[in-house]
């Protein structure tokens, strides 16, 4: 059983069970992503999106590509869809980082 955290256009983005990781659903990819990983997926589709956002003239086309989980595949964006997938991390890292905070304010009043 995984918690849905953030669903858009593009996809959904679910905290497992045990917590331990993200499922990340775009199209019918499924990624599952530690910490760390979502911390690394994320500083990269920022910097697509910086880097590309002003270059790319047609934001329908799927010309934009994210290295996949091995040198042969890659997965391709159009820049629409890299803005959505950046909400996507975005929206699973702020309530990633929500958690922390509530957890560390509930603990003191639990002991």
């Amino acid at each position: 059983m995984s918690y849905c955290l953030h669903c858009n256009e593009l996809g959904s983005v679910s905290r497992c069970a045990s917590g331990c990781c993200l499922h990340l659903y775009f199209g019918h990819v499924g990624l599952r992503l530690s910490p760390a990983g979502l911390r690394q997926w994320r500083a990269l589709v920022q910097q697509q999106c910086a880097h590309h956002a002003p270059r790319v003239p047609d934001g329908q086309c799927r010309c934009l590509s994210l290295p996949g989980p091995t040198p042969e595949v890659v997965f391709l964006f159009s820049l629409q869809e890299l803005y959505w997938l950046r909400e996507l991390l975005n929206s699973a890292a702020l309530l990633g980082e929500t958690g922390v905070v509530l957890r560390q304010l509930v603990r003191p009043h639990l002991n």
